[in-house]
């Protein structure tokens, strides 16, 4: 299923989302190698100051959901659940600004001279217990702390969902940020049948030739 959609949807910002992405393939590399049926594709992007969603209206059930580009930036959601999740849905990706380079920078004592920095403050999961069947917000907040106003990188966003240190869950973006606090959420709908007990979700963000940083999580399906 191909959504395309190349209207403004701000003053400042314009969509260009691609015709076409291979996803299957995309895929079969982000979840290294694990196979996922059924594959759903969308390239819908919708802008909303001061939140963002990716991938609105097409949450995916046991597949993939994959968003457009997000205000002019290159941004595509990709993700999928397996093995003890096959069966729940990933979300719409959301994300904010939640301060200014300013800010940031002067709560991280940051220095140019430091170069560009990656830094998660929080992973939060929410609730930290569930049912099957309900639905758990992923929330990741982090800073980006670069020298010039200017200066914008590519982020990579993943979220890995794990059981028994199986990987049933993952999602990732690549996402132009500049500097500042960012928040995002991508919400993951357990199936109706999904195992009871603890499960881990490791976040990381990456950039290349900045770094990275990884936290995690856990959360409890109750039976």
């Amino acid at each position: 299923m191909n959504i395309y959609s190349g209207k403004d949807v701000s003053p400042h910002y314009r969509l260009e989302v691609p015709m076409r992405k291979i996803l299957c393939l995309a895929l079969a590399l982000s979840l290294a190698g694990a196979t996922l049926s059924g594959c759903a594709q969308t390239g819908e992007t919708v802008r909303r100051n001061p939140n963002t969603a990716i991938g609105a209206g097409a949450g995916v059930v046991g597949g993939a959901v994959i968003g457009g580009l997000l205000g002019g930036k290159r941004g595509a959601v990709i993700g999928g659940l397996l093995g003890g999740l096959a069966g729940g849905a990933i979300g719409h990706y959301m994300d904010e600004q939640a301060k200014d380079r300013d800010r940031t920078n002067q709560e991280y004592g940051y220095s140019a001279r430091e170069g560009i920095r990656l830094q998660i403050e929080t992973l939060r999961v929410n609730p930290a217990a569930l049912a099957p069947g309900e639905t758990i917000d992923i929330n990741l907040t982090y800073a980006v702390l670069t020298p010039t106003p200017d200066a914008q990188i590519l982020v990579t966003e993943t979220r890995k969902i794990l059981r028994n240190d199986t990987l049933v869950g993952e999602t990732s973006i690549d996402i132009s940020r500049e500097g500042g606090t960012w928040r995002s959420t991508v919400p993951v709908t357990l199936p109706p049948n999904a195992a009871a007990g603890n499960y881990r979700v490791v976040a990381m963000v990456e950039s290349r030739g900045v770094g990275k940083d990884v936290q995690e999580m856990f959360f409890h399906v109750r039976p």
